[in-house]
């Protein structure tokens, strides 16, 4: 009787479980990232979504600074050809490199710097028409079924091609040049409030600082308009029909940023807004016998890690001079990790 009245309470369960869904089958992700540090910080998010079961393919030109194919990751990639060599892709970026250690006044920045931005863009713009007028690559991505297109904004070509494969464009983003991701978005960014990119300001501005920080606006969104113009016409010449990069941004699904809330001035989003800071921060390991000994004879001092970006080669001496003069005051043990030396200092 106990076994009958048990046998008969397990039924219930049985269809819960039956009825029940199960593994979820991965999706098929397409990806256009951009070159440079950019992809650095999207890398491990593809590796993850790879590590998750989900089909990944990166976009890769023949021609880049970091980007490459690998059969050791877990994505698979495949390479278009691009109508410039390596060392018209490395003169083209030089400016921005120099430009982080030779700032100039905001104004004077961008008029020195606007023939340079010029010739950067007109690369990037042959890179991705080269790459949308494969047809026989588009076709084989149509083919493919993809799901969603996963790309870093910066530069437009992924949205143009999201647009063109009529797939929901995800953005993975730290910020974008002249606010054009709250203008796509139609988010308030008030320039009495808020401050432009290296206006100096802060959002607690004086009437002359609200006053050059206006200006500034103005000038950021020419600016933009000239970065970008050659972008808009290729995508309205591929896609057939006039349409602008801001217009392909404003239609993104999702958009990723790589900051957090907490540290940015205060402002309405969009709902479709994922604040994900901190993603890039790996899990800590173990110490190698070598840096633990350094760690250990640093008494009760401590030690300080100073390491540097993608541009640290751009550097020169003399503001490296600046850093290690510093180093040299403190009482710390220090370890520069400066591109690919690492340096040791009690």
């Amino acid at each position: 009787m106990l076994r009958s009245s048990w046998l008969c309470g397990l039924w219930p369960l049985l269809f819960v479980c039956a009825g029940a869904p199960g593994p979820a089958p991965g999706g098929k992700v397409l990806v256009m990232p951009v070159d440079g540090s950019h992809w650095l910080s999207m890398k491990l998010l593809v590796r993850e979504l790879a590590a998750r079961g989900h089909e990944i393919l990166v976009l890769v030109p023949e021609t880049s600074i970091l980007l490459q194919g690998s059969d050791k990751e877990p994505y698979e990639t495949q390479s278009f050809s691009v109508p410039y060599t390596a060392t018209q892709l490395a003169e083209s970026t030089k400016w921005l490199k120099e430009n982080v250690f030779y700032p100039r006044p905001p104004l004077a920045e961008i008029s020195t710097n606007l023939g340079f931005l010029l010739n950067f863009t007109g690369t990037q713009v042959k890179g991705c028409e080269a790459l949308l007028y494969n047809a026989e690559l588009m076709e084989g991505l149509r083919s493919r079924g993809f799901q969603l297109l996963l790309t870093d904004p910066f530069l437009p070509c992924g949205s143009i091609i999201a647009d063109a494969l009529a797939l929901p464009a995800v953005y993975f983003l730290r910020g974008m040049p002249c606010g054009l991701d709250t203008l796509a978005l139609q988010c308030p960014s008030p320039p009495s409030y808020v401050p432009r990119f290296r206006s100096g300001s802060t959002d607690r501005m004086g009437f002359l600082e609200r006053v050059n920080n206006f200006v500034m606006s103005g000038v950021e969104l020419q600016l933009c308009r000239v970065m970008y113009a050659s972008f808009d016409e290729l995508a309205a010449r591929f896609l057939g029909r006039q349409v602008t990069y801001r217009e392909l941004l404003g239609q993104g699904a999702i958009w990723l940023l790589r900051y957090d809330f907490t540290f940015e001035y205060p402002r309405p989003i969009m709902p479709n807004m994922v604040f994900i800071g901190g993603i890039n921060c790996v899990k800590g390991s173990g110490l190698s016998a070598e840096l633990e000994e350094f760690v250990e004879g640093s008494g009760e001092h401590g030690i300080v890690v100073f390491t540097l970006g993608s541009m640290v080669a751009s550097m020169p001496k003399e503001k490296a001079d600046i850093f290690f003069s510093a180093f040299s005051r403190i009482p710390q043990r220090v370890r520069k990790n400066i591109g690919l030396i690492t340096q040791e200092e009690s």
